[in-house]
């Protein structure tokens, strides 16, 4: 084998123009010529390939590497998604949040704790909203601010893949919330952001987070806030010199869409006794997949394509109940992926006058459903706020609506609302969703009908 090795050396030194060259290079500089001489003899097999067969061998390489670095980014993802759904890893970070957030507690529910922020709105506001609820909100802002990821954004983008379906869509981030004397909202303003804004500046700090607990998670219940801010550089970013307070109640130094949600209950008549709308998110949603969930949810973003600036345009897409409606249909009623306008249509045609809708607002018209505006409920990993609602529906016809999820969630069920503790004892419930829970049990719709009320 050697011999036959040095035999070929010789034939390449001996060959034209560039035998003396490759010499030179070989015993000049060894690992460099070896990969230079290498990379020449893959080019001469594969041409000479090419002119025998026909084939080129190494036109899919660069398709290769690409799927290759989707591949590896699928299972950093997936990992994520495995270890940050563990009981260890939630008792890790509840522990890091109520070091780093010590005028908060967490949210309790059902003997668990949730990392959850709630406030409670400073009445109960019925629909329709467009006085009581539009008159106490504003957009401030309507230009899209510049996009301009770091290294460590970049990764975390790639690593989330094809989880991040509208990266360009246009939503309405946090600016600010107001509170009375009591800690009651009042009313809150909003400013304009991209989805991709939101994940690279609040989703993001989960995945922080989650690095953390990798690298030293024993070490935790030790630190002090400051210290443990100092290894996660994206939240220390966004508590430089702000109160806790502020960090909760306003957008400070990141873009956190809003949400809203919605708990759905419905008068069941084969029980006699209400039950709520619920799935099990699938693993094509970019935060917490495997979690149960109150439908629907979803950012609070304009229906538009996603190259509309406009500023005017974007005023009018400011309107929390479009927003709504719109998840109602696209997670239980259509079941498909109304995240942009793809037809054109006007707005108002295409949510507004959807035929389930038009019915659930003649019910709330005739007192046969209600639907209210509770507060808002805000996450203290990733600080993204969710406007929060309750719609409770009297009429055994809700039950006649065909029902079809999208594909953010994998196993829907209609949970009776009193069996909820029982349906959820050893289960994830998305924290958001604990906190709209929450709120609902303080509602006089729930006290009403008895629902939760023994919890």
């Amino acid at each position: 084998m050697a011999d036959l090795l040095s035999s070929l050396l010789k034939e390449i030194y001996q060959l034209p123009l560039i035998g003396n060259f490759i010499y030179k290079l070989i015993v000049d500089y060894p690992i460099g010529g070896w990969v230079f001489l290498f990379i020449v003899s893959i080019l001469g097999i594969n041409k000479w390939t090419i002119s025998h067969t026909g084939i080129n061998v190494l036109q899919n390489v660069p398709l290769i590497i690409k799927k290759n670095r989707e591949y590896q980014n699928d299972r950093r993802r997936n990992v994520f998604y495995k270890d940050s759904s563990t009981k260890d890893y939630i008792n890790w970070l509840n522990g890091v949040l109520k070091t780093l957030y010590d005028e908060y507690k967490l949210l309790r529910l059902f003997g668990k704790e949730y990392p959850v922020v709630t406030h409670d709105s400073v009445k109960r506001i019925r629909y329709p909203f467009k006085k009581n609820l539009t008159d106490t909100t504003k957009v401030v802002n309507t230009n899209i601010p510049d996009f301009n990821p770091d290294k460590g954004q970049k990764q975390y983008i790639k690593v989330m893949g094809n989880t991040i379906k509208w990266p360009e869509v246009i939503g309405f981030a946090l600016d600010k919330f107001h509170l009375n004397d009591e800690g009651k909202m009042t009313g809150f303003t909003a400013k304009t952001c991209q989805y991709k804004h939101n994940v690279a500046t609040s989703h993001i700090l989960e995945y922080e987070m989650y690095k953390l607990y990798l690298k030293n998670k024993k070490k935790m219940g030790m630190q002090e806030a400051g210290e443990l801010l100092e290894s996660l550089p994206y939240r220390c970013k966004i508590h430089e010199a702000n109160e806790q307070t502020n960090i909760m109640t306003t957008g400070c130094n990141r873009y956190s869409l809003m949400s809203v949600q919605m708990l759905v209950v419905y008068y069941d008549d084969f029980i006699k006794d209400y039950k709520a709308l619920t799935f099990h998110r699938s693993d094509k949603v970019a935060i917490k997949p495997n979690y149960w969930q109150f439908i629907p949810a979803g950012g609070f973003e304009i229906f538009e394509k996603s190259s509309t600036t406009n500023p005017y345009i974007i005023e009018q897409n400011f309107d929390v109940e479009l927003a709504l409606f719109r998840e109602l249909i696209e997670e239980a009623f259509d079941g498909r992926d109304f995240e942009y306008n793809r037809s054109g249509e006007e707005v108002n045609n295409l949510v507004r006058n959807h035929k389930d809708i038009v019915q659930i607002k003649k019910w709330i018209k005739s007192n046969k459903a209600h639907l209210e505006f509770m507060g808002i409920v805000t996450d203290m990993v990733s600080l993204r706020p969710e406007l929060s609602f309750l719609l409770v529906i009297d009429t055994p016809e809700f039950q006649e609506i065909k029902l079809k999820i999208n594909d953010e969630g994998q196993d829907y069920q209609a949970v009776k609302v009193n069996d909820l503790p029982a349906m959820l004892s050893g289960e994830l419930l998305y924290p958001s969703s604990a906190g709209l829970l929450k709120l609902a049990m303080q509602s006089q719709l729930f006290k009403e009908r008895e629902l939760l009320q023994h919890s």
